[in-house]
């Protein structure tokens, strides 16, 4: 069994507890509230500004050249979302993008981040990916799930429509095949690594949409702001 098979099931649990997740069922069904869709976008928006420099870590420490040139490019890709969130959907959904600017990270996203950016600048290649896999892998996953059971004229249609992208599709099947072959050649105690930050991210995942569902704030010393 690869790693990518076994990495899944290990997930099995979190993969099914994030499908029920109301934030998920409320958006497919387009009644998900207003302030919670903002509040998920703006901590959205921080999280792959802080992604695409953990893709950038992988691109560098990348084997090969073509797989480096592979990773620079969804590091380009992900600064290119955080751009298209700033200025598609912040308008659409009525978000001033000084208010964005001004958001700081909730502590789930910072505690998501800072994991990555941790996991980047300590481990190897192969561990590297594996962290990142979840972020690919579970979003294309959900996001095929509930596209499929998304409501007509849904108000968040638009934002529906990048979970089936057929461009990420192939990112993701990408990653997964380069993990895939760096725990083949990877020791013992790297794959043990693996496996560990693969399961931490999909920890993660589930977390980031419970937090965004809650309006999740620091609880002291937050700064407000009006938008």
């Amino acid at each position: 069994m690869n790693f990518s098979t076994q990495a899944w099931k290990d997930i099995g649990n979190i993969y099914d507890a994030i499908l029920i997740m109301p934030f998920l069922q409320e958006l497919a069904t387009g009644s998900l509230n207003k302030e919670v869709f903002q509040h998920y976008i703006i901590q959205d928006a921080i999280y792959l500004g802080e992604f695409s420099r953990v893709l950038a870590i992988i691109a560098a420490k990348a084997p090969r050249p073509e797989i480096q040139l592979q990773f620079a490019d969804m590091a380009r890709e992900a600064i290119a979302v955080e751009r298209s969130l700033h200025e598609d959907f912040f308008s659409e959904f009525g978000i001033a993008a000084e208010f964005a600017l001004a958001t700081e990270p909730s502590p789930t996203c910072l505690g998501y981040t800072n994991f990555l950016t941790a996991v980047a600048y300590r481990h190897n290649f192969a561990v590297i990916v594996a962290a990142v896999l979840p972020c690919f892998w579970i979003y294309s996953e959900v996001g095929k799930h509930i596209y499929q059971k998304a409501t007509a004229n849904n108000p968040y249609q638009k934002w529906l429509d990048t979970y089936v992208d057929e461009d990420f599709e192939a990112s993701v099947k990408y990653t997964i095949d380069v993990c895939d072959r760096a725990a083949k050649d990877a020791a013992a105690v790297d794959l043990k690594l693996m496996k560990q930050v693969f399961y931490r991210a999909s920890q993660y995942e589930w977390l980031f949409w419970d937090s965004s569902y809650r309006l999740e704030r620091w609880q002291i010393g937050n700064k407000k702001s009006k938008k």
